[in-house]
């Protein structure tokens, strides 16, 4: 499971809880419904977010308006961290894939608390290294064709289940009821292509999907052809 790597996820503030608390303390609490966008690209970055609940979406759009996901991220995890580092403008958009419950924090705070407390600071460049390998993870995944981001993809969604050994040889759904355009949007595809690739995926016995709720029959089997180029 070593390409996976990036999707072994801990909360952000663990270890740290008396941090986390201060953090949650100086922040702002947002109740987000789904598709909220939370900034815009080119918006001030001026604060940072933690994830209490929900799945928040980065991407950026082209000239034509069609979208790039480069990302999701979950419960647990903190983001617009870069811009507030860098007192610059957003370089992507944040938009919720789901109903969402975010904390955010003010840059002023944020970097008062980064100098207070060696290990929340420690944390931040863990995290900014670990997501540098993850973006060169991504450009490469990128040349790859549809079937094979589109694997991807649902095994991120899914991964939150996937927490057992037994778990990775058994049906899983995917938690999110995601529609076809997004997921679109989300491999730089198209909903046509999209279509016929899960199609692909349903005649191989990989998944079972009706509308938007997909079942991963076997995520193991889907995981071996997509490190084998099998898909």
């Amino acid at each position: 499971m070593d390409t996976y790597w990036h999707l072994e996820k801990e909360d952000f503030f663990k270890g740290i809880d008396e941090v986390k608390s201060l953090f949650l303390k100086n922040a702002q609490c947002l109740d987000l419904p789904k598709n909220e966008m939370v900034f815009l690209e080119g918006d001030a970055g001026d604060s940072c977010f933690y994830i209490e609940s929900g799945l928040i979406r980065i991407f950026c759009m082209d000239r034509t308006g069609k979208e790039m996901t480069f990302s999701l991220r979950m419960k647990g995890e903190i983001f617009g961290i870069s811009e507030v580092l860098n007192n610059s403008p957003r370089k992507a958009c944040a938009q919720t894939a789901s109903a969402s419950v975010l904390y955010a924090i003010n840059r002023q705070d944020f970097e008062a608390m980064l100098q207070e407390h060696y290990p929340l600071a420690r944390s931040v460049i863990t995290l900014l290294g670990r997501r540098l390998r993850q973006m060169g993870d991504l450009v490469r995944r990128q040349n790859s064709d549809v079937a094979n981001r589109l694997a991807s993809l649902l095994i991120s969604l899914a991964y939150e289940t996937l927490r057992s050994t037994e778990a990775w040889n058994q049906p899983c759904e995917i938690p999110l009821n995601i529609p076809q355009e997004q997921l679109a949007s989300m491999v730089g595809s198209t909903q046509p292509t999209v279509s016929a690739t899960l199609q692909q995926f349903r005649n191989a016995g990989l998944i079972v999907a009706s509308g938007r709720r997909i079942v991963l029959l076997n995520p193991i089997e889907m995981i071996y052809r997509l490190d084998h180029n099998l898909l």
